[in-house]
């Protein structure tokens, strides 16, 4: 961080990350329903499921500078999240 341009050679990885997502709509306004059907007062339900950072890939994206006790500098990587999964369920009445 306190040195000359020309001396910083750190540089970051490339980023890279793939993010998939599905969603269905199993009950819609064309769906019909007999009469003692639980999902019969609902107009729609959507189900999503995403999933992040789908190559759990370890992306940095900054470094937190640490010194030691003889004053030396070292870099230590940020990641960012791992995989994660989302489920989502959306409805309206």
């Amino acid at each position: 961080p306190d040195s000359e341009r020309y001396t910083q050679t750190l540089r970051m990885p490339d980023y890279r990350r793939v993010d998939i997502g599905f969603s269905w709509q199993f009950v819609h306004e064309g769906t019909t329903f007999g009469p003692k059907n639980p999902f019969r007062g609902f107009n729609s339900m959507i189900l999503s499921l995403e999933v992040f950072n789908l190559l759990q890939t370890f992306n940095t994206i900054s470094y937190i500078w640490v010194k030691d006790i003889n004053n030396t500098q070292y870099a230590v990587p940020n990641y960012l999240t791992p995989r994660l999964l989302n489920v989502k369920l959306a409805v309206a009445f």
